[in-house]
């Protein structure tokens, strides 16, 4: 009994995933994607501007 109603839950979550993945259109991911990476570059430049920034104020 447990076990029809474990393949039950993973039906139904497979399910979903299949239907979200078929109505993202590839295009929508691959912009995902690379906004992603341009957030993350910026993320990783300004928090090594404002890092440089306090050490040159801390030094004085």
């Amino acid at each position: 009994m447990e076990q029809v109603q474990q393949d039950g839950k993973a039906g139904f979550l497979g399910g979903c995933l299949v239907s979200l993945f078929k109505s993202v259109a590839l295009e929508n991911i691959m912009e995902t994607i690379v906004y992603a990476i341009i957030g993350t570059v910026v993320s990783f430049v300004v928090s090594m501007l404002l890092r440089n920034l306090v050490g040159l104020f801390k030094k004085k």
